[in-house]
């Protein structure tokens, strides 16, 4: 498989699983956030409760940060030199 190929099938998996770990984050964030005491066990929101958001969000973005990790090395290349792209502009 060409570099270009493999670059592209990383970026758009990458943004396949940005999209649910930012969507549990906002939902971790504003619609059941840590904490509350006793007698919250339970708190769900469109029926999925708090523990499967977090699994949910926690599995998303580990695999989001491997996916990152992978366009950063195949842009390796590109990082080592950005002194000497930047200073010739």
């Amino acid at each position: 498989m060409k570099r270009y190929t493999i670059n592209a099938i990383v970026d758009l998996a990458a943004l396949v699983f940005f999209a649910p770990s930012f969507i549990s984050g906002v939902v971790l964030y504003l619609f059941l956030p840590s904490g509350g005491g006793r007698g919250l066990g339970g708190r769900s929101y469109l029926n999925i409760s708090r523990d499967q958001w977090l699994n949910m969000h926690d599995y998303t973005s580990l695999i989001f940060a491997g996916l990152i990790i992978i366009h950063i090395l195949l842009h390796w290349k590109y990082f080592r030199h950005i002194n000497r792209n930047l200073a010739s502009k």
